[in-house]
């Protein structure tokens, strides 16, 4: 697993602001969002580096440049003392879907080939998520073809600090997008500068993309943190309990997708949200 190297300030070990976007000099559509935050946002240079890159800054933001793949940047947390994390990175989808899409980070099951900890998810943010979400939607107007929405937590790195991803891509041409690369921009700063929280929750069931979490976010029902989807069933108490409590918000609503949780697991999971006193919410 790629690790971050030891920092190379010129001034503190560690940086400490209001928040920090992340991106990675290993993915062309990351750099083009860091390119439009440069230009069209205000960022500045300071006197700090990390890892050998200069770090921007914009009203307490920060903007870090890394040399390895943002899901493989397992102890980021622990180099930046900051209450919320932004990764902006590509989207790769097999069917060549063309999406703008945010979500929560972790993984659910056993396979952590794609960054992360086996049954472990970073800390999360249902504001965060809410508020990307809600950007991409509204600047996407110009993207003809885009869908958006949220995707369920999955991928690394884990981040004992709140971590979200905000992505654009699909297709390997549609990364050097500059459109889309500046809604992706735009909801990554409203993120940290803007966040707007509806009633929190946890989501569990439905497919990768979570169109019906999506739908209930844009209608202004519920903010998600951590969603659990229907692939990751069987869960446990405690991947349920960990879902709650990496979530900053922590939040007394849980979410079921009814008809997208498999009809085996349906009352284990209800029996279990009750015995944590959470108010179980059915959606179909």
């Amino acid at each position: 697993m790629e690790r971050l190297k030891p920092s190379v300030f010129k001034q503190n070990p560690v940086i400490k602001a209001k928040a920090a976007i992340l991106t990675s000099t290993r993915d062309a559509a990351s750099m083009l969002v860091r390119g439009i935050l440069l230009e069209n946002f205000g960022f500045k240079e300071t006197d700090w580096y990390f890892n050998g890159n200069p770090v921007f800054m914009k009203n307490d933001v920060l903007l870090v440049t890394l040399d390895v793949l943002l899901i493989h940047a397992e102890g980021i947390d622990e180099r930046l003392d900051v209450p919320l994390l932004v990764a902006v990175s590509k989207h790769v989808s097999e069917k060549g879907i063309k999406a703008l899409l945010t979500h929560p980070v972790g993984n659910w099951g056993s396979d952590a080939s794609q960054g992360g900890m086996a049954f472990k998810v970073s800390r999360t943010s249902c504001a965060a998520l809410t508020t990307s979400l809600m950007t991409l939607y509204e600047e996407s107007s110009s993207l003809h073809g885009w869908s958006v929405g949220l995707e369920v937590t999955h991928h690394g790195p884990f981040s004992t600090k709140p971590l979200i991803f905000v992505e654009f891509g699909g297709p390997e041409n549609e990364l050097n997008n500059i459109k889309a690369a500046e809604v992706v921009a735009a909801a990554a700063v409203a993120a940290i500068e803007r966040p707007k929280l509806l009633e929190p929750a946890i989501g569990f069931g439905g497919g990768h993309y979570a169109p019906l979490f999506t739908k209930l976010v844009l209608s202004g029902e519920y903010s998600f943190g951590h969603m659990i989807p229907k692939y990751a069933f069987p869960i446990t108490k405690e991947v349920v309990l960990q879902a709650f409590e990496m979530t900053v918000e922590k939040p007394e609503v849980a979410v079921m997708d009814w008809k997208g949780i498999p009809s085996v697991d349906r009352q284990a999971l209800q029996s279990m949200l009750e015995e944590f006193g959470k108010r179980v919410v059915k959606k179909r």
